[in-house]
């Protein structure tokens, strides 16, 4: 349900800027696959040498979708503010789960000149869902162990395993573009 708030702000959000002055939708990329953390592929090697494939363990049961976008919102002639967003459909897997997520972020696309403009932006500054849920498999004695790295349940759940994907973690973007005209 938070997942849904954060998208109705957004809007609310976008509705407002647009009302301040022209907005834009100056970038847009999706994709068919899960991109708000990082799935276990499911294959690894044992401590006695022999490879493991549970990887249908970590197979998707619903459709995987991620898009990402950029508004731009015109300020002055000078300045044009940035809205990064972010979407992510979350992940559901048997011994794996990523809720939904929705990310913003913020920038500034400042012109220097009538030719070169200098881009700064950081993403993914507010991000909401995402949370990350994982089972373990059992051997045969009924030992619980993560299926994804093949180490001891009780192992795994001391080392800190950052799966926060691309669309989670803050970035800091800066471009410097100079267009040539004749």
């Amino acid at each position: 349900m938070r997942f849904g708030w954060v998208v109705i702000m957004a809007f609310i959000a976008s509705f407002k800027m647009a009302q301040a002055g022209d907005i834009s939708l100056i970038s847009l990329h999706g994709a068919s696959q899960h991109n708000g953390s990082k799935v276990w592929s499911g294959k690894f090697r044992a401590p006695n040498g022999l490879d493991y494939n549970a990887s249908d363990f970590y197979k998707s049961r619903k459709p995987e979708f991620s898009a990402t976008g950029i508004f731009m919102l015109d300020g002055n002639k000078r300045i044009s503010w940035l809205l990064p967003v972010s979407l992510d459909a979350g992940y559901d897997a048997q011994l794996y789960q990523a809720k939904p997520l929705a990310s913003l972020g913020m920038g500034a696309a400042i012109t220097l000149s009538r030719h070169s403009v200098l881009s700064l932006r950081i993403d993914n500054v507010l991000v909401a869902g995402g949370d990350v849920s994982e089972r373990p498999c059992y051997d045969g004695y009924r030992r619980r162990y993560h299926c994804g790295s093949g180490l001891a349940w009780t192992d795994f759940e001391r080392i800190d395993v950052d799966r926060r994907g691309r669309l989670a973690v803050p970035a800091f973007y800066a471009r410097y573009v100079t267009r040539f005209s004749f």
